[in-house]
């Protein structure tokens, strides 16, 4: 699956934010590269090595995520007090 979201930023983030999930993407598809990389591997401290850069990028996926989900519910919250005064 090929993503075509353009990298460019919109510089209102409210629905138009591509970053984060641009950058979510390309970590999955990076997991994915490195673990078929040390699936392959025969030798076995490349194969440790492939295993931990494929935990750092899920922790840095994860992080990306919770950031995505806060501005979500940010925006959501300021969409509710905007309309509240409406």
């Amino acid at each position: 699956m090929k993503l075509t979201i353009s990298p460019t930023c919109a510089h209102s983030c409210k629905g138009l934010c591509n970053a984060l999930e641009i950058a979510e993407h390309r970590e999955r598809e990076a997991i994915k590269e490195y673990g078929r990389f040390a699936e392959n591997c025969d030798y076995p401290d490349v194969r440790v090595l492939l295993q931990e850069v494929i935990k750092d990028r899920e922790h840095s996926l994860r992080m990306l995520e919770e950031k995505r989900a806060m501005l979500v519910a940010k925006f959501e919250t300021l969409d509710n007090i905007n309309d509240s005064f409406a």
